[in-house]
């Protein structure tokens, strides 16, 4: 075997064990209160996911707004719905998710394909239509990724919500008008969204109901419950799918550059 597919062996084995150190999913996420009592708080959440496990930083620039409201607003929730939603939210997180068992498959394909490249350096031979597939098979899983993962918060979500939801049931915010809208970028897709809602909790008990049938007046639009937002989230893939990508580069080089060994070795004997 020539010395330079032995150095795309090895790179690619070295590839393989970087995938495990670099993130493989990132969500970023932030949101602008552009009016009401949190106006000029922002929101920023981080969310990175690697080959165990999801690490998240949530911050708030420009806190002051946002905190006065979260202590002065009253709760609408039913305590028992949360207490509830609690319960069943701690029952899913002893539960192995769809991300966990995709994360699992990656790693055992990731690591097969180390041990074949240490293979292919010390033994050589090997065929590399098998090894493209296999590749091909990782490929998809982590096309799947942020589909799984989405798919879990979803779940989450939906765990956390009552069964029925009778109509005399206050909500948080009413009279919500929003727009969203995506773009798809390098590696991931963008989402962006604005709108405005009515906050019961910074509406007075007595005058709920009829805020719920009619949003209150603002006509100056300096009412602390109306709020308003803008904000983005970013889903891309991690270092992750690139590494993988140029691991099937490598593996296209080494099966071309194999074809041509062969081609000319066979027309040498025919000569």
């Amino acid at each position: 075997m020539g010395g330079k597919v032995v150095a795309a062996w090895s790179l690619i084995a070295v590839l393989c064990v970087s995938i495990f150190s670099v993130p493989w999913l990132q969500l970023t996420g932030s949101t602008e209160f552009t009016s009401g009592k949190p106006e000029r708080s922002e929101l920023i959440v981080e969310i990175e996911v690697d080959s165990k496990i999801e690490t998240q930083d949530i911050r708030i620039e420009q806190a002051t707004p946002f905190l006065l409201w979260m202590m002065v607003r009253d709760s609408v929730e039913n305590s028992t719905e949360q207490e509830t939603a609690n319960e069943d939210g701690n029952e899913q997180e002893n539960e192995d998710t769809t991300l966990d068992q995709i994360r699992t498959m990656i790693s055992v394909i990731v690591s097969l394909f180390g041990f074949i490249a240490i293979l292919s350096v010390l033994q050589g031979r090997i065929r590399m239509r098998w090894v493209i597939s296999l590749w091909a098979f990782g490929l998809l899983l982590f096309i799947c990724l942020p589909l799984a993962w989405m798919g879990d918060m979803g779940q989450t979500l939906d765990s956390g919500l009552p069964e029925e939801q009778g109509p005399d049931e206050q909500e948080a915010f009413v009279h919500v008008n929003s727009e969203t809208h995506f773009e798809v970028v390098y590696i991931g897709v963008e989402f962006h969204f604005e709108g405005d809602g009515w906050d019961l909790g910074m509406i007075d008990e007595e005058e709920r109901g009829a805020a719920i049938a009619k949003p209150p007046e603002d006509e100056n639009g300096t009412h602390d419950a109306h709020i308003g937002w803008d904000g983005e989230i970013s889903l891309r893939y991690g270092m992750a799918l690139t590494i993988w990508l140029a691991v099937g580069v490598l593996l296209l080089a080494i099966l071309f550059y194999e074809r041509n060994l062969n081609r000319e070795k066979t027309l040498s004997e025919e000569e």
